[in-house]
């Protein structure tokens, strides 16, 4: 399946690599383990990402590949690539301030993902949505066309298995995910040192921003959904960043008889950061895609208009017409 792919690479020198704006560990371990294989072939590649790299994923990093967060410097660079791969997003709007130069770009373009999708935004495309993650995909990728394994590249793509398959306790944890695991394990990851990197490495700020949230959680719908709120007081009373709310959301289905959890995160901009998680009973992709986001039916996100209140109202509306639906 990676034939048309392959041809994009072997007949082009210089490559940009980009993905989705406020990047997750599945993203920017796939950008970094294909910068890496594509660096190895000869080519000249660069990651360009609209949305700075999380703390917690800066380990992977240590080199500087990634241009993030993008400015409009990069824009010229863009442009002038031969090639433009986009992973882990099959959307052009997701791509934030980039994504009109991606778009408009003479470019050739592919799109490496495994998220569900309607329609595809380039004719090269490999989206594979029974993959536990694209790092899943971008390691057939490198491992079909010879490419060498190199530890930067494993540990990028293992920290993509273990954060999309949420350390290997969601449903998207397959056989083939394990065995993917094993052969980067064979090649030098060390998973102890890997998890504390992205889950033992809070601030202080981070833990009071949790506190604060967690301490104020809304619980509805006879017990089975549960919100989060992030405000931008709470940004300055705790000096946590944005960055810092990643994976808050998830303390909301530890609550036994929560089916859907979520946070609402009031960015600077005055729009509202929707992330929605579930069991997996509920597929929160759909409620998700009706507000004009995406992502699967237990992981999914939106970003809406503000104010805060009218966008809280409008998803737990949403959930709750699907779930008197049932």
């Amino acid at each position: 399946m990676w034939t048309d792919i392959d041809r994009i690479i072997a007949s082009n020198q210089t490559f940009v690599i980009t993905s989705h704006i406020h990047p997750d560990g599945d993203a920017i371990g796939t950008e970094l383990a294909l910068c890496e294989f594509l660096r190895a072939r000869g080519k000249d590649a660069t990651i360009i990402n609209t949305s700075p790299t999380p703390v917690i994923y800066r380990f992977l990093d240590p080199g500087g590949m990634m241009r993030a967060p993008a400015s409009q410097e990069d824009l010229p660079r863009i442009t002038a690539a031969d090639a433009i791969l986009i992973v882990d997003i099959n959307d052009w709007k997701r791509l934030g301030m980039i994504g009109d130069t991606v778009r408009t770009s003479p470019a050739a373009k592919a799109v490496i993902d495994h998220h569900p999708y309607q329609d595809t935004i380039v004719p090269t495309t490999v989206i594979d949505v029974k993959a536990s993650s694209t790092a899943e995909l971008m390691y057939d990728l490198i491992t079909s066309l010879g490419g060498p394994l190199t530890r930067p590249a494993a540990n990028g793509l293992y920290t993509g298995i273990l954060t999309d398959t949420g350390s290997f306790r969601f449903g998207n944890t397959t056989p083939t995910a394990h065995t993917i695991t094993a052969r980067l394990l064979e090649a030098g990851v060390q998973p102890a040192a890997i998890y504390d990197f992205v889950y033992n490495q809070n601030s202080e700020a981070r833990l009071r921003l949790m506190g604060r949230v967690l301490s104020d959680m809304t619980i509805a719908y006879r017990g089975q959904v549960a919100w989060i709120v992030v405000t931008q007081q709470l940004f300055k009373e705790t000096g946590a960043l944005p960055e810092d709310t990643s994976s808050l959301v998830d303390a909301t289905l530890t609550i036994a008889g929560v089916e859907i959890g979520l946070i609402f995160v009031e960015t600077a901009e005055g729009t509202i950061r929707v992330s929605l998680r579930s069991r997996g009973r509920q597929d929160v992709n759909k409620i998700a895609g009706a507000l004009g986001g995406g992502g699967h039916r237990a992981a999914s996100g939106a970003v809406l208009p503000g104010p805060l209140d009218d966008a809280i109202r409008r998803v737990t509306g949403a959930i709750e017409a699907t779930m008197n639906a049932e």
